[in-house]
């Protein structure tokens, strides 16, 4: 017994016959409400962050595409966004922004008008500047709200000039890659835009296919180029040939706009002052 004992005793000691896995750490969050204050605040005093302020939408597109298409799109997006340039954190995501007319009657479709999506966007944007963040980016998964953006981006910089704080209006990633999906698209000999079109459909279908039902689909409008106003079911365009390939590459390009285009602006602004 002794001797068993003893043996045991001796296993015990020597600890388990098999190395442990190898962890492999993740990298840091970049999203703003995974951390603590104190936190923030650390990574306030060791650097610049950039704080991205990403609105999305909550509307009707027809009877294909959730109306959590805009969410699911700036997570995808958006964590992509702040990786390329770095030193970067997104605020939660704004569901609510301005919409179109037309897509209002539509049940599901939550609208603000352009005056309180502005008000929104300029008071996240203080609260944050008033925290200790130096560098805020405004930018939309969606079209009635770039105006908006634009707008208070250059009233908060008139402001805050002389106080060391930025506001940036980042747009490349949805006017510009827009334009050029678009055209893209076209040269195929399709439909190029809709609300709930081609490019709309894919890169829905791209980050989150739980957000699409299944085809076959079949055209809207395709007034001014799948731009004009919706069919009574809340679409244009055409998302016939719809996939989540060209959804990624479409998807790729916005973030590869915007982070160019947000890579530059800090590079313009420098360091912050402490």
């Amino acid at each position: 017994m002794f001797r068993l004992s003893f043996a045991l005793g001796l296993m015990a000691c020597a600890g388990p016959v098999f190395a442990a896995p190898r962890v492999i750490p993740r990298p840091p969050s970049v999203w703003l409400d995974d951390y603590t204050t104190q936190e923030l605040k650390a990574r306030i005093d060791k650097g610049c962050p950039v704080v991205i302020v990403f609105s999305g939408g909550t509307e009707e597109t027809g009877p294909y595409v959730a109306l959590g298409k805009h969410a699911a799109r700036i997570r995808a997006y958006g964590e992509a966004i702040a990786r390329n340039v770095g030193d970067a954190l997104i605020a939660p995501v704004l569901h609510y922004a301005p919409n179109p007319a037309y897509v209002t009657p539509f049940p599901g479709t939550i609208s603000l008008r352009p005056e309180v999506f502005a008000a929104v966007n300029e008071d996240v944007a203080r609260s944050l500047i008033n925290g200790g963040f130096r560098r805020v980016a405004l930018m939309s998964e969606h079209g009635p709200s770039q105006r908006p953006l634009a707008d208070v981006a250059a009233r908060l910089n008139a402001e805050f000039a002389d106080k060391g704080a930025q506001v940036f209006y980042i747009s490349d990633g949805y006017t510009r890659a827009r334009r050029e999906i678009e055209a893209a698209i076209r040269a195929e000999g399709k439909v190029g835009g809709g609300h709930g079109g081609l490019w709309d459909t894919a890169e829905t279908l791209a980050v989150d296919p739980s957000l699409v039902r299944p085809g076959p689909y079949l055209p809207g409008t395709i007034d001014n180029d799948g731009n004009g106003p919706v069919n009574g079911l809340g679409y244009s365009g055409d998302p016939t040939g719809a996939n989540a390939r060209i959804g990624r590459e479409f998807g790729a390009m916005r973030v590869r706009l915007a982070s160019a285009e947000l890579g530059a602006a800090l590079k313009s602004a420098g360091a912050c002052r402490k």
